[in-house]
């Protein structure tokens, strides 16, 4: 019946547990600052049908040639009228074409930052993730050990009653229990801080996260090209071009057509103005404005070699930290470690009344817990580096 019991609990707290690429996707769906980029591409669209829109014409009312002492009589002259004017800028060239061009190279800067972003929060999630799972592996051996000291606190009673132990060795395991719980309550506070974490991150109660923690060596690949933050630079120079060709067809301005209808009195004909106002181009300020785009643009794909470049190095910088890691953990898992359990097991042997060192038990019981940490720790190390890897060498949809 008990061990009944133990398989329900199991399946019960297991079926709480979710993947991190459940946490990942998640995050995705309810981030509130990846929603409000999403609403920003939104309003990218409405500028795009914005920018092929003609200005709004302008209608004008009016009377003219009022005077004063007799403001209503419209028959004393002939230039008085009562009239409705109609303006109407009309492009010229392909402008609207080029503005629409950049309103959508707008669009896609926006929708190539949200995929940064997203890259960032997976990278973010997978990291706060892995820390959980290898403070809660740490938690585990920390228990594990607590049960061993409790053993050794029990012979060094069993001895002290036969004279075999002083009362410092009994203090000494009681103090290594003590110490032992700091460590755990300072864990149990870190694992409950990085779920809340998680929550606050992915808007979900997370109880408990279930992934593989097997380490190997690995050879980091990144398709430079496909990252959304190159790809984002690439995008800004073509604009900064297309700002540039603007400018220049801005040298030749917008036509602006008036057409007036004046309404006299029935002595005198009606008529009508028709005027076409073209601003010119004399100071060549859209030259200098075209110059400045392409310097722009210059200075724009630069920047993005340098950042090609840090990409790449900041990718092999976690390579070599990754495996790095992974060799260290492999020395102290498969050698340290081994050797030290190998003398516990030679000190236990010599388990007899006259023969038994408690301290010594628990002194290399200690650098057992303290290498089994560093183990750990290293592990740590590992999947740090390998999380925010993920953001150079995965795409997010």
């Amino acid at each position: 019946m008990k061990k009944t019991a133990c398989i329900l609990s199991l399946l019960i707290t297991s079926s709480f547990a979710v993947s991190i690429d459940e946490v990942v996707d998640n995050t995705i769906k309810n981030n509130y600052d990846l929603k409000s980029i999403e609403d920003s591409i939104a309003v990218a669209n409405e500028n795009i049908k914005l920018s092929t829109k003609w200005k709004n014409p302008t209608l004008t009312l009016g009377v003219n040639d009022i005077h004063f002492d007799e403001p209503l009589k419209r028959d004393k002259e002939p230039m008085q009228a009562s009239y409705i004017g109609f303006s109407q800028v009309i492009p010229v060239g392909k402008k609207l074409d080029i503005k629409e061009s950049i309103a959508k190279k707008d669009k896609q800067m926006i929708s190539l930052s949200l995929q940064n972003k997203k890259l960032k929060l997976k990278s973010l999630v997978y990291e706060v993730s892995y820390n959980i799972l290898i403070l809660e592996e740490k938690l585990n051996l920390l228990n594990s050990y607590e049960r061993n000291i409790k053993k050794i606190k029990k012979l060094s009673k069993a001895l002290y009653g036969y004279g075999k132990a002083s009362q410092n060795e009994i203090l000494n395991s009681q103090i290594s229990l003590y110490n032992l719980d700091i460590k755990k309550q300072t864990l149990k506070n870190m694992i409950d801080n990085l779920y809340l974490k998680l929550e606050q991150l992915s808007y979900s109660k997370i109880d408990s996260l279930q992934s593989e923690l097997d380490i190997k060596e690995l050879v980091l690949n990144m398709d430079i090209e496909t990252h959304p933050k190159i790809i984002q630079e690439q995008i800004k120079i073509k604009k900064f071009y297309d700002i540039a060709k603007l400018e220049k067809e801005n040298e030749t301005s917008d036509i602006k057509l008036n057409v007036a209808y004046f309404n006299r009195d029935d002595k005198y004909e009606d008529y009508a103005n028709i005027s076409v106002n073209i601003p010119l181009s004399i100071y060549k300020s859209e030259k200098i404005k075209a110059v400045k785009a392409k310097l722009e643009a210059t200075r724009v794909n630069s920047k993005l070699v340098d950042i090609k470049q840090s990409l790449n190095t900041e990718l092999l910088i976690l390579q070599n930290s990754i495996n790095s890691a992974y060799v260290n953990y492999k020395t102290i898992q498969n050698s340290i470690i081994p050797l030290k359990k190998k003398m516990q097991k030679n000190l236990e042997n010599y388990n007899s009344f006259s023969q038994i060192k408690p301290q010594m038990l628990i002194k290399n019981l200690n650098e057992l817990i303290s290498y089994e940490i560093k183990a750990i720790d290293w592990k740590k190390e590992y999947f740090s580096n390998y999380s925010k890897s993920k953001y150079y060498t995965t795409r997010v949809k």
